[in-house]
């Protein structure tokens, strides 16, 4: 590799289509670059290892409609267009802390310049289209398509971290054809109508379409992005033209095309203020769409069906990836001296040993692959009286009376079973509608009902909308249970399951760890922070931050806040901007159970990206740290990182056990060698067995330790940790403070649900505080 790069600043005009700015790059590179190897980013950089004139040039470039464009190409020298690609020797050896993020930026091009011309890309992932590569039918008009991700991480020395990702794309498909199969499904004929739309628009909106018109207009096909349907069928829907008015079938017919489908609505394409209306029999879905969407729940089940596999098949498919792009022919490639290895790193890993687990009565569970069993045991800290218990059930709902009997008795044998003090019997009503559950929470508050199971039903009253009405109108606890799980799934597991949360949110403690290393660090207050964005299409909903904080010695019972905020210029801002007042909240709810303040701070932070973690540092920590002056204390400080979205997985070595058919890695594994940068406090854990697929290891990086507590004590006390989430008998992915901190963040969003936000993220919070009596005797209410 060349110790330096040099930068190029790349201007194109026009801006616009953006999509054949490579192929013009390309043009220019051969025509006025001399055939100079330069990598290109797409958009306005360009790296080369060799000095370059600051040039100027035209290019043509033809589109696969047989269309010219025009592009004007300037490439000049950027202000510092020294790239320091010597930093990748040396920043191992030279105690830098800050990574050489310049070199990592060039030679991220650099590795992506094979994989342009023979894939469509999404993020740092190159999908091979449906054609060349393999694909599966999610339904709803979308497949999935597999995708090489692939980026360079620094341990010991450079990586390149490759893995297989599964993206869903609209498939390729004349319009009629979707609405064939997947809307109407049935023939559609000249009499055929649309009926009901909301799916096909949901489907259509903000994709792109290939218009091709009649062979009478003599013109090549243009490409539009869909804003909607027309308002009317296209034998109805009028627009003008030349001062006169027509529909759009007669349009057609004036220019010697006959609509086959006249009765089916246009689509709306173009600017959304300009009415373009073309007929859907002209038009077709464009092919290789990376969408930025939110799948549907019917895509995601389908897409972890096709995506989940063992180990060895993950293996065998990045191997075959990598084969198809063939890295290492590539001219770029070749030029900055990078040749990439043909097999995985081998890693030495740790495991650890899991925790027993405390109940009542000094009886103890053992997990054994990362789950255990309660047999016999009872939770360690039970409800501490008898509560007043109603279940609430959508009397059109067709679920047979007797159906909810047997879920009361149930309930009422499983909780002597593990403890659980509830009345013998329950209260039963039924509700009609949303508004009728008002007069049934106002009702059972004013009795003093300390629990409400209400059964959702399949249509009517949703999650949401009980859970607003509940914790934000009047205060009372509830269960929500699907109408579904008690008219089919009934089981003593689903029960168990369900009172593992009940007893939680009535204030009890299910286990404790037996010989938690945190015994050595007495008076501890365990806190955990997430940060939930909206999704790319729900562009006026704010963020929503969720800390939750343990009040008890055990770290079992926790207590949470949440907040909605927006960065500047309404973009997400991923750094918690008020946890000043938060962590405060926070200390004042543990010195009222503890009567003391805490000595030590461990705060798990979840959903930060790595180029954020001095935000985390000079903002969050900022605020605990003003928070703590505040109160005239000056407890011992670890903060933990927690990184779930990253691509390093674990392929262990040897044959799979019978029981571990997916042939992953133990639950206990860590890696803190080779793979971990060398300058800083991080390891990768495995602390869970995957029920299927893959496990994905969680990366911790620890970024501030004023205590200076041991690696190997953080790590033991991070896997501990991982069995104290009380929703499961299972150890799970990431510590419970920050599974709780994700639980309260999304109990923030349930907040919002079906409301138009029109004030600021403060004003919209303050509108929604939880009833403050209730978040006082039920803090864990949210789990």
């Amino acid at each position: 590799m060349p110790r330096i790069a040099y930068h190029y600043d790349v201007s194109i005009v026009p801006e616009r289509p953006k999509k054949f700015y490579r192929n013009a790059f390309e043009e220019f590179r051969t025509k006025h670059l001399n055939g100079a190897i330069a990598a290109f980013d797409g958009r306005k950089s360009c790296y080369t290892v060799d000095k370059l004139q600051n040039t100027t040039g035209e290019v043509q470039v033809v589109d696969r409609h047989g269309r010219t464009l025009r592009y004007t190409l300037t490439i000049k020298e950027t202000d510092n267009s020294e790239v320091e690609l010597s930093s990748l020797r040396s920043y191992m050896n030279d105690k830098i802390y800050d990574k050489p993020m310049r070199a990592l930026q060039c030679l991220e091009v650099v590795l992506a310049a094979p994989c342009h011309s023979t894939s469509i890309r999404a993020g740092r992932s190159f999908f091979k289209n449906s054609n060349n590569g393999e694909r599966y039918e999610l339904g709803d008009g979308y497949e999935a398509l597999v995708g090489l991700y692939q980026s360079f991480v620094l341990g010991d020395r450079p990586f390149v971290n490759v893995d297989v990702s599964h993206k869903s794309f609209p498939i390729a498909m004349n319009m009629i054809e979707y609405l064939e199969r997947f809307v109407l499904r049935s023939k559609i004929n000249a009499q055929s109508m649309l009926g009901n739309t909301y799916q096909l628009i949901q489907f259509i909106k903000g994709i792109n379409i290939v218009y091709e018109a009649p062979a009478s207009f003599a013109t090549a096909p243009r490409i539009y992005k869909v804003n909607g349907l027309s308002p009317q069928p296209a034998n109805e829907q009028k627009f003008q033209l030349d001062d006169k008015t027509m529909t759009v079938i007669e349009y057609f017919r004036s220019r010697n095309y006959n609509l086959k489908y006249p009765k089916l609505h246009c689509l709306h394409v173009g600017p959304p203020a300009k009415n373009i209306y073309l007929p859907i029999e002209l038009c077709r879905i464009e092919e290789g769409q990376a969408l930025n969407r939110k799948d549907g729940a019917n895509q995601v089940s389908e897409m972890i069906r096709f995506a989940a596999t063992s180990t060895d098949e993950r293996k065998r498919k990045i191997m075959d990836l990598l084969k198809y792009f063939h890295h290492n022919t590539d001219p770029t490639i070749s030029r900055f001296g990078i040749r990439i290895s043909s097999d995985f790193i081998t890693v030495n890993s740790r495991l650890l040993t899991a925790p027993q687990l405390e109940y009542r009565n000094s009886k103890f569970a053992f997990p054994s692959n990362g789950a255990w069993r309660m047999d016999n045991c009872q939770f360690l800290k039970p409800t501490p009286k008898a509560h007043k218990w109603a279940i609430l059930h959508c009397e059109g709902a067709r679920l047979l009376y007797n159906k909810v009997c047997e879920f009361e008795k149930m309930v009422i044998n499983q909780c002597r079973d593990v403890n659980v003090s509830l009345e013998p019997r329950a209260e039963i009503r039924t509700f009609k509608d949303e508004r009728n559950l008002d007069d049934h929470f106002k009702e059972l508050k004013l009795n003093r009902f300390d629990l409400v199971f209400v059964i959702i039903p399949s249509r009517g009253a949703t999650y949401e909308v009980i859970k607003q009405k509940a914790e934000l109108q009047y205060g009372i606890l509830t269960q929500c249970i699907k109408h579904n799980n008690v008219d089919r799934r009934l089981n003593a597991q689903l029960v168990g399951n369900i009172l593992l949360k009940v007893n939680s949110k009535l204030n009890g403690i299910n286990h404790k760890l037996k010989d938690d290393p945190c015994t050595q660090l007495t008076n501890v207050m365990y806190l955990g922070a997430d940060v939930t964005h909206p999704s790319p299409d729900q562009r006026d909903i704010p963020s929503v931050v969720g800390v939750a904080a343990s009040h008890d010695v055990y770290g079992g019972s926790f207590n949470m806040q949440y907040r909605l905020q927006c960065g500047a210029g309404g973009r997400a801002a991923e750094e918690i901007l008020d946890m000043e007042s938060i962590v405060t909240e926070h200390l004042r709810v543990y010195k009222e159970h503890q009567k003391r303040y805490p000595e030590h701070i461990i705060y798990y932070r979840d959903g930060v990206s790595d180029g954020q973690f001095m935000k985390i540092k000079n903002l969050e920590l900022k605020g605990i740290y003003s928070a703590c002056a505040k109160l005239g204390i000056k407890p011992k400080m670890c903060c933990i990182i927690v990184v779930k979205r990253h691509h390093t997985r674990f392929f262990p070595k040897g044959q799979p056990h019978p029981r571990n058919k997916f042939n992953n890695v133990e639950p206990g594994t860590v890696v803190d060698r080779t793979i971990v940068h060398p300058n800083e406090m991080q390891f990768f854990m495995v602390s869970h067995q995957s029920i299927q697929g893959t496990a994905k290891p969680t990366r911790y990086n620890v970024i501030e330790n004023t205590g200076n507590l041991d690696i190997n004590l953080l790590q033991q006390l991070t896997y501990n940790l991982c069995h104290m989430f009380p929703r499961c008998n299972r150890s799970v992915s990431y510590p419970a403070p920050a599974y709780l901190a994700h639980l309260a963040a999304a109990r923030g969003r349930v907040y919002i649900y079906g409301s138009r936000l029109y004030r600021t993220p403060e004003e919209e919070y303050k509108r929604r505080l939880i009833v403050p009596d209730f978040l006082k005797t039920n803090p864990m209410y949210f789990v």
